[in-house]
């Protein structure tokens, strides 16, 4: 009876919830407001909602409860008493390979296919598997930190001392700095000095520091440098490790975005910096220097972090993907007017739209004032990471 009643709250939530706030915030209002249910039940009935929406798009045709059902089986790997309860057969085969459960599933619902749960493969951007792609949705993304020059040592001992279970990244993967990775939700800040010792990074952000990475830049000498869309700020302070005498200009188009990474750098040591608040398609809002590096993590679908945030790619309309793009050449042509002749921008997106990556690295081309230097999707769905792309570029001297 008890798991009756929970998966109707979970079934009462999705009926209500329209995907305008992030789910994660709406579930907080929502137990809240029916505070009857203890931790351990609002965590299952939470696992019930994930679950269902990281199915995607695919079985939208079948009772939202057997939906739920479905995601639960998919994508858990160990016994459930709540599955054992509702149905004990897929919970009997719980810890059989997500290949194995797909054919089960589909005895019960033949129309089911992988390949639904993104269906946008025409869209995609060039060297990404889509059935791989689509089953990174049924696995809960890890937790990473990037160590910090020179704290190494006391980020192996405190790890140790901590007994967190973690595994540490190969660097034969293009890693810079040593990297770990841990089960999402673990309280690292228990352990570990965050910002100090060891930054929460994901692994694939992590790897877009080999395009930072420019060879005829001398570390020894002052370099300015420009995160114009600074965010959580992690680009930034891998930036002043691999730069130790960067001069660094931040910006953000939200103020309280600008106070939080205060917070952050001063955590991080980082005091050489100017914050500036600003529209990046506003002309009027550009710095009025010129810099040596400038990184432009823009704003865009977040495609590649989906599995983060599977409410996103339920919801998600793919006319909205040229939105995007027009904004995105707005501001880079805005951007490229900031670069010295010679100097670096470095291009990200958190997406998997051509639209959004390749193609616009295209249009950047076309007058002739860049020279591309570098190009990578940064695939991250093998290793519970998110997908990245990013491009390097070089303006010209005239």
């Amino acid at each position: 009876m008890k798991f009756d009643n929970l998966l109707r709250y979970a079934v009462r939530i999705i009926d209500a919830y329209s995907g305008e706030k992030p789910l994660h915030i709406w579930l907080k209002e929502f137990f809240r407001a029916n505070p009857q249910m203890g931790s351990r039940d609002r965590k299952l009935v939470s696992e019930m909602v994930y679950c269902f929406y990281r199915l995607g798009h695919s079985l939208k045709n079948i009772p939202v409860h057997e939906r739920i059902l479905s995601g639960l089986f998919l994508c858990n790997e160990t016994p459930m008493e709540a599955l054992q309860y509702l149905i004990p057969e897929w919970n009997e085969a719980i810890d059989r390979t997500l290949e194995d459960k797909i054919r089960l599933l589909q005895e019960k619902y033949p129309d089911f296919s992988i390949e639904q749960i993104f269906p946008w493969q025409n869209l995609l951007s060039e060297g990404i598997d889509h059935r791989q792609f689509c089953l990174s949705f049924l696995k809960k993304p890890d937790l990473f930190i990037r160590v910090r020059a020179g704290k190494e040592q006391t980020v192996s001992e405190k790890l140790g001392k901590g007994k967190l279970v973690f595994r540490e990244q190969d660097p034969g993967e293009g890693l810079l700095f040593k990297s770990y990775s841990f089960f999402n939700g673990t309280r690292l800040e228990d352990v570990i000095d965050l910002n100090r010792d060891a930054v929460v990074q994901d692994l694939s952000s992590q790897k877009t520091g080999r395009l930072m990475c420019i060879p005829d830049l001398d570390p020894e000498k002052i370099i300015r440098a420009w995160d114009c869309c600074a965010a959580s700020g992690g680009k930034s302070i891998l930036l002043a490790d691999l730069y130790p005498t960067l001069d660094l200009t931040v910006s953000d188009i939200r103020k309280s975005i600008l106070e939080n990474l205060r917070i952050r750098f001063v955590q991080a040591g980082i005091s050489r910096y100017q914050a500036l608040m600003m529209d990046l398609t506003l002309e009027k809002d550009l710095p009025k220097q010129s810099f040596d590096l400038i990184v432009a993590d823009l704003p865009c679908t977040g495609s590649g972090t989906w599995s983060r945030t599977p409410e996103s790619l339920y919801f998600f309309d793919p006319q909205k993907v040229e939105s995007y793009r027009d904004r995105q050449q707005q501001m880079l042509s805005n951007i490229i007017r900031c670069l010295k002749p010679g100097a670096t921008l470095v291009y990200i997106t958190c997406s998997v739209f051509a639209a959004e990556n390749e193609q616009i690295l295209e249009r950047m081309l076309e007058d002739g004032s860049l020279q591309r230097t570098g190009q990578e999707m940064i695939t991250g769905y093998r290793e519970r990471a998110d997908s990245l792309f990013a491009g390097r570029f070089k303006k010209r001297f005239v």
